[in-house]
């Protein structure tokens, strides 16, 4: 595994670091699953790069992976795609957990929140999430919930018993973060995935700093490399 702590070697601009997007009203609903019946599973756990529902009020007119040109060019079409050409009954789903980055601190209820997904029984959950956690998390303010503890819960709840798991590094630098979710990661000796080489680059970065169609295509890249090998 790579060292999550690991900062970007051609130390990209700070501004490309900036999650400008409000965490609040991404889409209508946070769950869509695919065909229960269908094997395997597998559940893309994220946030707006996963799935962004219109909202013109800032200017994203789509309902992707923010900040993909189309559907078909985000990760989870691309990976998706990719996938069912080696399973081909394979099923997919997307929770999108804005909403639990934003308030994992406020007693937020994973298992009322989350029921469905868990009840679904994924046996592959890629895990790529954490940058709407607060910013000030990153300078070790206190808060009422450690970060961590409480993304080993949503791991756990989504875990049938024999259900592999993936965490793939975030597209925003952030520190803590990731160094809480890599925690968890070693801890279940589950795999990391690293994206150094993408989020440290500048052209990889479209539209709200969100991944453009390269950064799409790139991270797709590195989730198949290892979820289709293993």
């Amino acid at each position: 595994m790579n060292n999550c702590t690991k900062q970007p070697q051609n130390m990209l601009d700070k501004k490309y670091q900036e999650n400008i997007v409000p965490a609040e009203k991404q889409n209508g609903k946070n769950i869509y699953l695919g065909n229960s019946c269908g094997s395997p599973k597998v559940l893309f756990v994220g946030n707006s790069v996963t799935k962004h529902g219109v909202k013109e009020d800032i200017g994203w007119l789509r309902d992707c992976g923010m900040a993909a040109s189309c559907a078909e060019c985000d990760y989870v079409h691309i990976v998706a795609e990719e996938f069912r050409k080696k399973h081909p009954q394979s099923s997919f789903g997307i929770l999108q957990v804005a909403s639990f980055e934003r308030n994992f601190d406020k007693n937020f209820n994973i298992l009322e929140e989350y029921r469905e997904v868990i009840d679904w029984q994924a046996d592959i959950v890629i895990l790529f999430f954490g940058a709407n956690v607060q910013a000030n998390y990153d300078a070790g303010l206190p808060h009422k919930a450690n970060f961590g503890a409480e993304y080993e819960k949503l791991r756990n709840l989504l875990n049938l018993g024999n259900t592999v798991f993936y965490h793939v590094e975030g597209f925003f630098l952030r520190p803590e973060v990731t160094n809480d979710r890599y925690e968890v990661c070693q801890k279940y000796h589950d795999t990391w995935i690293s994206l150094e080489g993408i989020n440290d680059l500048a052209e990889t970065h479209g539209l709200f700093n969100h991944p453009n169609d390269l950064g799409m295509k790139l991270i797709a890249e590195r989730i198949l490399e290892n979820i289709i090998t293993e």
